[in-house]
């Protein structure tokens, strides 16, 4: 109980600039579980996946047919590939283009996420910096008048705050950020890889097995 007390305090003496870093952190890891959703299920499986299309092809699927199962598959790359059979011009070349245009907007779209996470994330430091000049300033405005160096030590404790708590808001979200850029670059890899396996879509199913 002690230890949740000292938390609202210490929010409750950072001053407003508590309730904006509260709002950051708030958007903070509501754009990193969005970058999450997207990458869930896409960084691994995937040469399981081009297995199992293969598979289908032999067996005498359809592009149809596996277009709808795809549909039930979560992740970027079923939903990439299921772009790329969406085409009723199903040769090689056509493939590969849908295929890069498809990955290339979803990677995209992801770095913009990315963009933002970083720019979120290392607003908090540089916001808890700001309220603590504040703080230092009011304090020092304070001192001019009273001259008690107790209420200069107070103040100048409260001010601190802000920053630690930038800190605080900062470093989880650095940590989740460097662990999805590490998914993300495997995700990349993954895709350069892939496109081998969707070229094989454009041939006749009994070149698949090749």
């Amino acid at each position: 109980m002690n230890y949740w007390q000292t938390i609202i305090n210490m929010w409750s003496d950072a001053g407003w600039f508590s309730l904006a870093l509260w709002f950051l952190s708030v958007i903070s890891w509501i754009y990193l579980l969005r970058v999450y959703q997207k990458l869930k299920h896409s960084w691994f499986n995937t040469s399981h996946l081009s297995h199992e299309i293969t598979h289908l092809l032999l067996d005498g699927k359809s592009k149809e047919e596996v277009r709808l199962w795809l549909c039930q598959k979560s992740g970027l790359i079923p939903h990439i590939i299921n772009y790329v059979l969406a085409t009723k011009d199903h040769r090689k070349i056509t493939l590969q283009e849908r295929y890069e245009e498809a990955s290339i907007c979803e990677v995209t779209a992801i770095h913009k996420e990315f963009g933002v996470v970083d720019a979120l994330v290392k607003s908090a430091p540089l916001l808890g910096l700001l309220g603590t000049v504040a703080g230092m300033i009011q304090t020092f405005a304070a001192l001019s008048q009273s001259g008690d160096i107790t209420l200069v030590s107070q103040g100048i404790s409260k001010a601190l705050l802000t920053t630690q708590l930038g800190l605080l808001i900062a470093l989880p979200g650095v940590f989740a950020s460097a662990y999805l850029k590490r998914k993300f670059l495997r995700l990349s890899t993954e895709l350069e890889r892939l496109i081998y396996h969707i070229a094989k879509l454009g041939n006749n199913p009994q070149d698949l097995a090749s």
